[in-house]
């Protein structure tokens, strides 16, 4: 949480926000910032009827500490599209760090937390006067897949095509909503995927969570630029630490995570 639009809409924001080189460097590979925008969600893509090591391997992604993560891609120094790719990567973790634990707290189960973001996405493209998602669905071919994949110890350039093809064709299967509702209920799987439709508009018991998130997100707004300045600085040394990347995306200290093991590819 929260979900696409949000995190396109933050990233877009954070970039009037940047220093003119960072922001000449994120725009210049602007279709890999926007994929970055998306972080280890595009690992839920994969095959999402079913439990994969794919999904797995993002899911482990948001539960460890932030700097287990970006550690190993801040030991090289990053040019180019892999560049733009972590600008928006350290936009998606900041925005989650941030809206995690308002979500999660006011969560019963995973589709209320589902109900919630697709709420949060709805309000999100009223107050940008947006009507639909198409842009954010255009055609990943051209894409660097290589850079992308270089940043995601263990996945390779296939993978990440496939997770981005995938987060394509379900995104836009979840408008037929008719159909997706039928398949719920042959699977006796009612709400699975239901929850995350987009509403048509946001509900009245949703109304209260939309006004906490956006000042979650106007706090993370005002992070998100010095924590990138702060990974793009430390690329090339290896660092054990960075201000603002003490948490993980669930918003989470280190001591919260004790015992959290990551699971395996």
């Amino acid at each position: 949480m929260p979900d696409y639009v949000a995190h396109d809409q933050f990233g877009q924001e954070v970039l009037g926000r940047l220093g003119e080189d960072l922001k000449l460097r994120a725009l210049a590979y602007k279709r890999e910032y926007d994929m970055g925008l998306q972080g280890p969600d595009l690992f839920f893509f994969y095959k999402p009827y079913r439990k994969t090591e794919i999904s797995a391997y993002g899911a482990a992604r948001h539960r460890e500490p932030a700097m287990r993560m970006f550690g190993p891609i801040l030991a090289k120094a990053r040019e180019k599209a892999a560049l733009s790719y972590l600008m928006g990567l350290v936009c998606h973790y900041t925005l989650d760090a941030a809206c995690h634990p308002y979500v999660n707290g006011h969560s019963r189960n995973i589709m209320d937390h589902h109900r919630m973001e697709a709420a949060y996405d709805r309000h999100i493209l009223s107050r940008c006067g947006l009507s639909g998602t198409g842009r954010l669905l255009t055609d990943p071919s051209g894409l660097d897949f290589d850079a992308i994949a270089s940043l995601w110890p263990g996945m390779d350039a296939e993978i990440i095509r496939k997770c981005l093809k995938s987060r394509r064709f379900y995104t836009r299967l979840l408008e037929r909503k008719r159909l997706v509702l039928f398949f719920e209920t042959i699977a006796g799987k009612r709400g699975s995927f239901s929850s995350m439709f987009l509403p048509d508009a946001v509900p009245p018991e949703q109304r209260e969570h939309m006004r906490r998130l956006d000042e979650l997100y106007a706090e993370a707004l005002a992070q998100a630029p010095e924590r990138i300045r702060t990974a793009c600085a430390a690329m090339g040394t290896a660092p054990c630490r960075l201000d603002g990347f003490d948490r993980n995306y669930e918003g989470e200290a280190a001591h919260e995570q004790a015992g959290e093991k990551l699971d395996p590819l």
